[in-house]
């Protein structure tokens, strides 16, 4: 990307960029993973668990963008494909005193 011209990773102050130094910068990588708060048919969580295997044994997507690890952070959020409906909760409550 810097070769492209696509990203400057120059410093943005000015005594560092008259050296070209290079600047501070941190990439996030989002990844996802299937929350266990889904609600899918047999086949669907077979595939789903499929697609998550397959993610874990390829290229991770830090060295598939060639990123150096220790400038890359990754963020795991849950995926919710589809969410278990709502049921009611009922509070018990215990006549004995605890002392």
């Amino acid at each position: 990307m810097v070769a492209n011209r696509e990203v400057n990773i120059t410093s943005r102050y000015e005594s560092l960029q008259r050296n070209n130094v290079v600047g501070d910068f941190q990439f996030i990588v989002m990844e996802k993973f299937l929350s266990r708060d889904n609600e899918l048919p047999f086949f669907e969580r077979v595939i789903m668990k499929l697609h998550f295997w397959l993610k874990e044994i390829s290229l991770s997507e830090e060295r598939g963008f060639g990123l150096d690890p220790s400038f890359v952070t990754v963020e795991k959020f849950p995926l919710i494909v589809s969410p278990i409906p709502q049921f009611p909760l009922t509070r018990i409550f215990s006549d004995q005193n605890e002392a």
